[in-house]
């Protein structure tokens, strides 16, 4: 029996074929990502739901303390606004920063 010139001897048919993973893996990678996403986004929605009940404490920061900042006005005037600056005691606002500043550096 004779071929054609150009035909292979084996029909396609006959080949066996390799069945390939890479569509479940593929599907299960994807599933995997937008669970975890969606758990991410809730757990991020949750955490901002929570309202801290009050500030936290920082120590060595009481403003009903500071001698150098008089009681100002509630006045956006600027007659009144000059009238803060001038009651300022700078003086004693310059020895509480380096105080300040002090007391941050030996914590270091």
């Amino acid at each position: 029996m004779e071929q054609p010139l150009y035909t292979s001897p084996v029909t396609p048919s006959s080949i066996p074929q390799k069945p390939s993973s890479a569509g479940p893996i593929i599907g299960t990678t994807i599933v995997i990502v937008l669970l975890a996403l969606g758990a991410l986004y809730f757990w991020g929605a949750r955490l901002n739901e929570r309202v801290p009940e009050e500030l936290p404490f920082i120590p060595g920061d009481d403003s009903s303390a500071q001698s150098w900042a008089p009681q100002s006005s509630s006045s956006d005037e600027a007659s009144a606004i000059e009238a803060d600056l001038n009651a300022t005691n700078m003086t004693e606002f310059e020895q509480q920063m380096n105080a300040d500043l002090r007391a941050t550096e030996s914590n270091l």
